[in-house]
């Protein structure tokens, strides 16, 4: 953990890093390597007579808190500096472009080299900061340098090979680079995504900048609150005092409760598959998949209640049903859906209570939405098992429904489908998916009559 503050040295304009030990990984790795403000001012220095672009470092040292003692590092600010980021101009690309290239090709692997760790000055020339974690790797490989790139532009759907950052690939490339670089980019980009989609479900459970969790105390309830601007004051005492006196439930069931109230959608369950809902939530948020936003979990004595917001008072189905969207709104809700199923199974996850009970339309965006997330699992985004079942629940719905805007609405569904997997660089068999898609919505017909 780090904390940075801007000041002055003198009159020179200056950015203060200081490094806290917060954890044992933290105090292990300063007694065997020396303090981090150190080594990032030895770094910053090599850099430099490398003749890389960095921050200008004065001085480092250790600061005295209390009982604790804190290293830090003091660089002068970038005059207009302003972190890099996405969507960027030509300019911008090719020069970032040319500098990764140049890093790389001194040896040198920033291990926490992201667009926020580049500024770009007023005439949007690139210089490099924090590079606490640097290594020096001798010439790397084409699969060392995937990663690199893979992570730096994580923030894109189809990493370094989006569309939004040729300009970059093009700035970044070498002409004696070999044409296989190409599916290295592909295959990083694939197994950061991998990694980060669990990692990113694990903040769901400890204090971060997406989530507050209250300090376990004997017998008193838990309370792990999701940071987003739809929680206030009032919505957190709105959800204690739903959670002391809850009204009448909506919906009851083997595995609990459920109450909608005007704002927002309360489901009971036990403490186990309470966790798992809000952690689904955090999956689909990861995945840029339209849902519910989660506002709160709370566990007691084996039970949990998972806290969202409801996005409106009728389900896709119920407006169906009542004829409450024309040809224009069913088009607009079929190219939704397609996107995020296609978002959701190019990332690994599925959900089997893919129906149209299941979806509300969100007024405010358009967005078709999913908003019952107990069906949600996650597994490989190589792996194509059950995205057929998905697509056949879906189609069963349809069909179900009267076939709302009969052959059209099914093509601009597919096609939305299959662009959200091409941009996140996955190409899913549809011909085999759509054959075990009809079986499955056979078999739902047949079960349901």
């Amino acid at each position: 953990m780090r904390s940075v503050f801007a000041g002055e040295l003198g009159s020179v304009p200056v950015h203060v890093k200081v490094f806290r030990a917060d954890t044992f990984a933290d105090r292990a790795r300063d007694a065997m390597r020396g303090p981090r403000g150190e080594r990032e001012l030895q770094n910053l220095l090599h850099a430099r007579a490398l003749g890389l672009p960095v921050v200008e470092p004065l001085a480092s040292g250790i600061a005295c808190d209390g009982d604790q003692q804190r290293s830090f590092v003091v660089t002068r600010t970038v005059p207009g500096g302003r972190p890099f980021s996405w969507p960027a101009t030509v300019r911008a690309q090719q020069l970032v472009g040319a500098l990764l290239a140049r890093v790389h090709a001194r040896g040198l692997l920033p291990g926490d080299l992201h667009p926020g760790n580049l500024l770009l000055d007023a005439s949007e020339q690139p210089c490099l900061l924090d590079l606490t974690s640097l290594r020096r790797v001798g010439d790397p490989s084409l699969q060392i340098r995937a990663r690199a790139l893979a992570f730096f532009c994580h923030q894109l759907d189809g990493g370094v090979l989006d569309p939004a950052a040729r300009h970059l690939l093009l700035a970044y490339r070498s002409d004696d680079m070999p044409s296989s670089f190409d599916e290295q980019l592909r295959l990083a980009t694939h197994r950061w995504r991998a990694a980060a989609l669990p990692a990113f479900g694990r903040r769901c459970t400890r204090s971060c900048a997406h989530t507050e969790v209250e300090v376990r105390q004997r017998s008193r309830p838990r309370w792990h609150w999701h940071l987003s601007p739809h929680l206030d004051a009032t919505a957190r005492a709105r959800c204690a005092e739903l959670a002391a006196a809850p009204p009448t439930p909506h919906r009851t069931g083997r595995r609990g409760s459920v109450w909608l109230v005007a704002e927002m959608a309360v489901k009971e369950r036990s403490s186990g598959a309470a966790r798992k809902l809000w952690r689904a939530a955090y999956w689909l948020l990861f995945a840029k998949v339209a849902a519910a936003t989660p506002l709160a979990l709370r566990l007691h004595r084996g039970r949990g209640l998972v806290f969202s917001r409801r996005l409106g008072p009728r389900s896709l189905e119920a407006e169906l049903e009542a004829g409450l969207l024309d040809a224009a709104a069913i088009a607009g809700a079929a190219r939704s859906l397609g996107t995020n199923v296609g978002r959701l199974h190019a990332h690994g996850l599925g959900n089997r209570d893919l129906k149209f009970d299941n979806l509300v339309r969100d007024r405010a965006s358009g967005e078709v939405c999913m908003v019952d997330l107990d069906g949600v699992s996650r597994g490989s985004a190589a792996d194509m098992r059950g995205r057929g079942a998905d697509l056949g629940r879906l189609l069963a719905a349809f069909r179900n429904a009267g076939a709302p805007g009969g052959s059209a609405t099914v093509t601009t569904f597919l096609r939305s489908y299959l662009r959200a997997n091409r941009r996140l660089l996955q190409r899913p068999p549809l011909a085999r998916m759509l054959a075990r898609a009809e079986h499955r919505a056979g078999e739902w017909a047949t079960a349901h009559r």
